[in-house]
């Protein structure tokens, strides 16, 4: 998808405008941009309107990745990323930015649209290891749904990694998860 297809608040158009003309039916909301009303909603466009929240080495992750990746209708109200570089990163000043700490490899990102975003397994690794044993919570239960198969190589991804903190109970997330989404369709 182009950038010229999504209509943000520091485009050309005042915010005044993109609103009447999704009153009119002209545009649609994509998180915090617009779309043409007929052009559909795809991870590159819901990954297109975080694009005002990012800095360059940011990579969308947590419950912000599951949504691009198309988990849940609308957007989670503050933005989740991670570094992928080595070097000390801040979150945007008076932005809605979330930062968590831990650099992303180059193998668990995937690229839509030029922004960053972690790949499913690593999404749902990253959001497993935000839970508490016993609570799949709604974004792990809406990513591993898009596509159960994701959840095998999310466990070895977790399995692989040494010393990491809260790793039995991701793994244990993750495996509730997928009996979860996988319960009526055996």
């Amino acid at each position: 998808m182009h950038p010229a297809m999504i209509y943000g608040p520091d485009g050309p158009l005042s915010e005044a405008e993109l609103r009447a003309m999704r009153l009119d039916g002209v545009l649609f909301d994509v998180g915090d941009a617009f779309l043409p009303a007929d052009v559909p909603e795809t991870a590159a466009a819901r990954a297109l309107s975080l694009a005002v929240h990012l800095r360059d080495g940011f990579v969308v992750s947590g419950p912000t990745a599951a949504w691009v990746h198309g988990a849940g209708d609308s957007r989670p109200r503050r933005c989740h990323v991670r570094p992928h570089v080595p070097r000390r990163m801040r979150a945007p000043a008076g932005a809605d930015v979330v930062l968590h700490d831990g650099v992303v490899p180059a193998s668990e990102i995937q690229i839509f649209a030029g922004i960053r975003v972690l790949t499913v397994p690593a999404a749902l690794v990253d959001l497993a290891r935000m839970q508490r044993a016993g609570d799949t919570g709604a974004w792990v239960t809406a990513l591993a749904g898009l596509d159960p198969r994701q959840v095998s190589p999310a466990i070895e991804l977790l399995r692989a990694r040494d010393r990491l903190p809260g790793k039995r109970q991701a793994i244990a997330v993750l495996e509730s998860a997928y009996d979860e989404v996988t319960r009526y369709t055996s």
